[in-house]
């Protein structure tokens, strides 16, 4: 007698299994996407000084109450590297409802001379924003700028140079800096914010000559007299020459 083939049971068995797994990840995929108990509700930002935790938030994109497996970090993170003061930013998710971005901000180490006014640039040479003489950073001078949009490096010849220099000195020579000047024949002449002039000349063993030039300003300053330049171009031979004491009486 012909008896019909209906398959064996592990078939039936293995077929009702998947379609049970398939069933369960599409309810597991719908509950994720659309439970309250995963809608963000804390974003917090590590690592800013410059730009507030709102302003950085409103950057990126994300907002608050929206599913946390729904918004797209890397969109947010690539939102965040177009701002000029970030220079890389991280994004984490922390469930059920939590993001937190951890940002490296770019810091202003000089201020460049442009028409109608300055740029801050930070220590790569990217333009962060406009700036004041007022802003208690050293002007590099002597250079022939081409401004760029912010967050893009300035080109400029000689630019590297002078913030490698800027970054070798000592930071307590640094921060008392008003110029830095570059000559056309690559002499460095620094000048402090009393009006004292050091000559490094050429742009090797900058360190050394920082340290020398801050330690004969701290010996003269001690002594009252009033210094021209000094001259650290051969740092261990240092010149100092003073500034001609007028007589009394006269201006």
């Amino acid at each position: 007698m012909y008896r019909p083939h209906t398959g064996s049971p592990r078939k039936k068995n293995h077929l009702l299994q998947s379609v049970f797994f398939i069933l369960l990840v599409s309810v597991s995929i719908y509950v994720l996407l659309q439970s309250p108990f995963f809608e963000i509700k804390y974003i917090t930002v590590n690592g800013n000084r410059q730009l507030t935790e709102e302003e950085i938030i409103k950057l990126s994109g994300l907002h608050l109450n929206a599913n946390i497996f729904k918004v797209n970090l890397a969109e947010a993170a690539k939102r965040l590297s177009l701002v000029p003061m970030i220079k890389s930013s991280q994004l984490k998710r922390s469930l059920p409802n939590k993001i937190t971005i951890t940002v490296v901000e770019r810091t202003a180490v000089a201020l460049l001379p442009v028409q109608n006014g300055f740029i801050k640039v930070d220590a790569d040479g990217v333009y962060l924003q406009k700036g004041q003489i007022a802003s208690a950073l050293p002007i590099i001078t002597g250079l022939q700028v081409r401004v760029p949009q912010p967050g893009q490096p300035v080109s400029a010849e000689n630019l590297p140079v002078a913030l490698s220099i800027l970054s070798q000195l000592p930071r307590s020579l640094a921060v008392k800096l008003s110029e830095i000047n570059i000559g056309k024949d690559g002499q460095i002449n620094l000048y402090t914010i009393d009006g004292v002039q050091g000559k490094l000349g050429l742009p090797r063993d900058v360190a050394y000559k920082g340290t020398v030039f801050q330690q004969v300003l701290d010996s003269l300053r001690q002594t009252g007299n009033r210094i021209e330049y000094v001259d650290i171009s051969n740092p261990r031979v240092p010149v100092v020459k003073y500034l001609k004491q007028q007589p009394e009486g006269q201006p």
